[in-house]
């Protein structure tokens, strides 16, 4: 199994991303956290896109690797309750997080925080890809499959990726993925979280009973699962296909 980069997706080139992609929101995690999941990709050697939400000296690191690209994770949260931590619009929450990774050209928003005035600034700004379409595969049904919806390219040229696994999402499906029933040649975008990776989380809860420990990495290592249909050992299964 072959992984790709968001950035190298052309919708009019199936051969672009008929492959399995690898995203992690980074979320502000830790650098003991973040290293944790650098570690599992650098040794895995396979290529994985990171979006953005903080300076850490670990950018350095991610930027030094050709099989790693940086996008920018925007949150527009606190502007829509009044709070302009990151900016006083769109336009300059935006800017906010390019100044972090001047050089990104894929995004994806915190929360999915989205709309088309967002789209079109961002793609004045540079940006190339983003993929804040999540529709869950396990909405669908059991054991995987392939995407449902592919890459596209909107009005102005922005190409959209939809993504159909994310971690912090398939710990409250019922239903879990079967990797050994995963369509080999099809378009698959997996979204993770450090954090979710770090826990192995497989139940929200988990997640929610560490969260006043997420910066204390010594409190935080006991909090971590182990069980088989947790973020890091999915990742691991999606790392032995290659």
């Amino acid at each position: 199994m072959e992984f790709g980069l968001v950035g190298e997706i052309n919708p009019i080139e199936s051969i672009s991303f008929q492959k399995f992609f690898l995203t992690f929101d980074i979320d502000w995690a830790s650098d003991e956290v973040l290293e944790y999941s650098i570690g599992l990709l650098e040794r895995a050697n396979v290529k994985a896109t990171w979006f953005v939400t903080h300076k850490t000296p670990l950018l350095e690191r991610l930027r030094g690797n050709p099989l790693f690209e940086l996008g920018i994770h925007p949150n527009f949260n606190p502007l829509l309750e009044g709070d302009f931590s990151y900016g006083r619009d769109y336009k300059e929450v935006l800017r906010y997080f390019l100044d972090i990774v001047p050089e990104a050209k894929t995004m994806r928003s915190h929360c999915l925080g989205i709309s088309s005035r967002i789209l079109s600034e961002a793609k004045k700004l540079g940006i190339t890809h983003e993929s804040n379409l999540c529709i869950p595969m396990m909405a669908h049904n059991s054991s995987g499959g392939g995407g449902f919806l592919q890459p596209y390219e909107n009005w102005e040229g922005l190409i959209r990726c939809p993504y159909h696994w994310a971690d912090d999402v398939a710990c409250m499906y019922k239903n879990k993925i079967k990797t050994s029933k995963i369509a080999k040649n099809s378009y698959l975008m997996f979204g993770f979280h450090p954090i979710h990776i770090f826990l192995n989380t497989e139940v929200l809860s988990r997640y929610e009973s560490a969260r006043g420990y997420f910066q204390d990495y010594n409190l935080l290592r006991q909090y971590q699962g182990d069980s088989p249909n947790g973020s890091c050992a999915l990742l691991g299964r999606l790392l032995e296909l290659q």
